[in-house]
């Protein structure tokens, strides 16, 4: 059930940054050919960009966690199991502690900015503060599904 889970919100999150990132190239091509072709001013395009650039990279870095795609630096020997999954169990527990610090600092974040508003766009400060939290909710998630096969693994 929580692979289940798992995958759909990894599934919902690839495809929603899948447009917003192709929303956020539309709208620096709006604004560079606003200003440099037509002579226009095109304020907005840069706060588009600049909010989809957000979610982009908050919901971007609970993808990577999940696909296992961040940095690594492998500088300790492998080959000792226990040792291993030491260092696999203390990655958990600290992705769990900054996950815990993006879900609860990220929601005080987005609730001290929310009474403040983009105002070209019309909308509160808060849309561009909430992937935070997202994100960290997303990671807990992911750490979850991840400790657990960890926990299956160890079984076998």
């Amino acid at each position: 059930m929580l692979e289940l889970v798992s995958r759909r919100v990894m599934r919902a999150s690839e495809v929603l940054t899948g447009v917003m990132f192709f929303g956020m190239i539309v709208s620096v091509a709006m604004q560079v050919i606003a200003r440099n072709v037509l002579s226009l001013p095109m304020l907005w395009t840069s706060d588009v960009a600049q909010l989809l650039f957000s979610w982009l990279i908050f919901i971007g870095a609970a993808i990577g966690l999940r696909k296992g795609a961040h940095y690594f630096v492998d500088i300790l020997p492998k080959g000792n199991g226990w040792f291993d999954a030491g260092v696999v169990w203390f990655g958990i527990a600290m992705g769990a502690i900054v996950s815990s610090i993006l879900v609860v600092n990220g929601w005080d974040l987005a609730m001290l900015r929310a009474p403040g508003q983009v105002q070209s766009l019309g909308i509160s400060r808060f849309w561009l503060y909430v992937p935070i939290p997202i994100s960290g909710a997303m990671m807990m998630l992911f750490l979850i599904e991840i400790a657990a096969n960890q926990i299956k693994g160890s079984l076998r």
